[in-house]
């Protein structure tokens, strides 16, 4: 009798024993996760996105974090693109693990074809509103100097600079219309650009070309906290389906060696636009102007949050006005 109560006992806190490793290796597991949500914005491997549950979930990229875009019959069609496809505005499924900050470590991203080309059309949207604003405090600039230089129509220039001011603050309201489609997207600071030119019909790098790319690529890797934006054009003579394909290729072709250049991780380039006979630079009508736009642009940003620039266009009209007013001139 006493035996047996020994082996029930023995048997007892095995089993106790068993239950005790057993919680202790779910509590270590990694927490599997999944959101869906739209991109705010990318820093480096640090993407940020808004879901219906937060309004700013941290996710963390890799090499590893496999990017597919969904689209054709009943979204049956799957592309592999890689994570310089996540651009801000693009609506998302992450799937992955929580590591101990809460940031979900992705280790699949997948949007469809159609999000793919609103955001990118929202991202286009964007350029010229900024562009315009920066014309407008160009302008606010030259009008202070001119109130200093001259005492004796100081009335006259006070009067424009109200009117400018009230420019400006018509111009941000137009901007925040624009943002408010999309929520406050992350905005970019441009650097340096360099244009790859192309010949009649062709989308090959040339050699001379490929040297100066890989050089500019080095300038990038310097620059903290710097992105890559590749954008390709066609001249608008010929065929628009083909000019459409050949500014695709010339994109891709440009990628390709900035990828094989091994200067930046690929968590640093966004994904290349194809932008057809958009923007044209120069008249079609001469040969040199259609060399002109047969081009890959490609673009070294920094993030606004930290060159600081930011904070600037978040200002009032009035905090702007007052900024200038006590900024010594050169």
């Amino acid at each position: 009798m006493t035996t047996q109560r020994r082996l029930n006992t023995i048997c007892g806190a095995g089993t106790a024993l068993t239950m005790l490793f057993s919680l202790a290796a779910v509590a270590q597991a990694p927490q599997q996760g999944s959101v869906e949500g739209m991109i705010l914005g990318r820093d480096g491997a640090t993407m940020y996105v808004r879901t219906s549950d937060s309004p700013r979930q941290i996710v963390v990229l890799s090499d590893g974090t496999k990017a597919t875009e969904k689209g054709g019959f009943l979204g049956w069609s799957h592309k592999d693109l890689g994570v310089a496809a996540l651009v801000p505005g693009l609506h998302v499924k992450i799937d992955g693990s929580y590591d101990g900050d809460h940031q979900l470590v992705a280790r699949k991203v997948e949007f469809s074809r159609t999000s793919m080309t609103t955001a990118r059309q929202i991202d286009a949207g964007l350029t010229p509103v900024n562009e315009k604003m920066a014309k407008q405090q160009d302008q606010l600039m030259t009008d202070r100097r001119d109130i200093e230089a001259t005492q004796q129509d100081i009335a006259d220039a006070k009067t424009k600079i109200d009117t400018n001011t009230q420019a400006i603050a018509s111009t941000q309201q137009d901007l925040g219309q624009t943002n408010g489609r999309i929520g406050a997207l992350d905005q970019y600071d441009t650097k340096d650009t360099l244009t790859v030119s192309f010949r009649n019909g062709s989308s090959v790098v040339k050699k001379e070309d490929k040297d100066k790319l890989e050089d500019f690529v080095k300038q990038a890797a310097n620059t903290p906290g710097a992105m890559i934006e590749v954008q390709g054009y066609a001249s608008k003579v010929g065929n628009a389906s083909l000019n459409q394909k050949l500014s695709s290729e010339r994109a891709d072709n440009v990628l390709t060696i900035i990828q094989q250049s091994g200067a930046v991780p690929m968590t640093r380039i966004l994904a290349p636009a194809a932008m057809g006979v958009t923007e044209q630079v120069a008249d079609n009508h001469s040969r040199s102007g259609q060399a002109q736009n047969r081009r890959v642009v490609v673009t070294i940003v920094v993030n606004k949050g930290i060159t600081g620039a930011g904070q600037q266009a978040s200002m009032t009209p009035d905090q702007q006005s007052q900024q200038i007013a006590t900024t010594p001139q050169q």
